[in-house]
């Protein structure tokens, strides 16, 4: 796999291997440098796009040919274009909102080998484009393509979350171009959060947070140690004080217990023992 490039696609921020044959030319690319590639495209034709090389392997079994790197005057044209696309994206959020007002405009790219400008938005719901794209192409006079994208893919590409440091103190995880944990109700059971504000846990994105999985391993095997959520236990000391567990945390090493005539204690893991039955 030394001869692959992995790039992601600038348009439709999808990940991408590329086989290179020219060694040297692999060797030469940096993490962001701008790559011309043939793909295949929703038509099912062959169609030059332009990717961004991510400098590292990610999993992914879209792929592409390599044709060059995107340099000189090419270069410069497809960078004069993006800040015009940048430039109109502020009419077209404008327009955008009066059709649509549960939409979330997210940026403009411009198509470089389709002459198009790319409008991206996100949005639950599908909506019917034909009075509004007779409205845009009238303004501007240009070929245009809408885009929806997906929660996490409306923060990475927003040019409006570049300089967003997240809660860890770091990069916003979205922005990463590795790939994303998925996040389940189970992951805040077994972390004793399922009493939380949700809306707390979630990132800009909308969804859970990545970062409820970085302590995840050690939860689930510190969570060994404790009797199940809903078993029957009691004391060591006194067999009569028995009751149900509903919750225990695993840095204070306690079990909260509640009793069957609606009482409740905590108490250490290692003073109650489970009644088997």
């Amino acid at each position: 796999m030394s001869n692959m490039a992995y790039v992601l696609d600038w348009y439709t921020n999808k990940n991408v291997v590329l086989e290179m044959k020219d060694k040297e030319v692999l060797s030469s690319l940096k993490a962001g440098d701008k790559i011309v590639y043939e793909t295949t495209d929703q038509t099912g034709s062959n169609a030059l796009t332009i990717g961004t090389f991510l400098g590292h392997t990610v999993p992914t079994d879209r792929k592409g040919i390599f044709h060059r790197i995107l340099a000189g005057d090419e270069k410069k044209f497809f960078e004069e274009q993006q800040v015009f696309s940048l430039q109109i994206f502020p009419l077209f959020k404008k327009m955008f909102k009066k059709y649509f007002s549960t939409s979330t405009p997210v940026t403009a790219r411009y198509h470089v080998f389709a002459d198009q400008i790319y409008f991206y938005f996100y949005a639950e719901e599908r909506y019917v484009f034909s009075d509004f794209v007779k409205e845009l192409r009238q303004t501007l006079n240009k070929n245009i393509f809408l885009f929806q994208v997906g929660a996490r893919d409306m923060v990475k590409m927003s040019p409006a979350t570049d300089c967003i440091v997240g809660c860890n103190g770091i990069q916003l995880c979205c922005k990463s171009t590795r790939p994303l944990p998925s996040i389940e109700i189970e992951n805040i059971v077994l972390q004793n959060l399922e009493g939380r504000d949700i809306e707390k846990l979630k990132g800009r994105c909308g969804k859970l947070k990545c970062c409820l999985m970085y302590e995840l391993e050690q939860y689930a095997e510190e969570s060994k140690k404790f009797p199940p959520k809903g078993s029957e236990v009691c004391l060591k000391s006194n067999c009569e004080m028995c009751g149900f567990v509903t919750s225990y945390n695993i840095m204070t090493n306690d079990v909260s217990v509640r009793t069957k005539d609606g009482g409740f204690f905590r108490v250490p893991v290692a003073l109650i023992s489970a009644i088997k039955k």
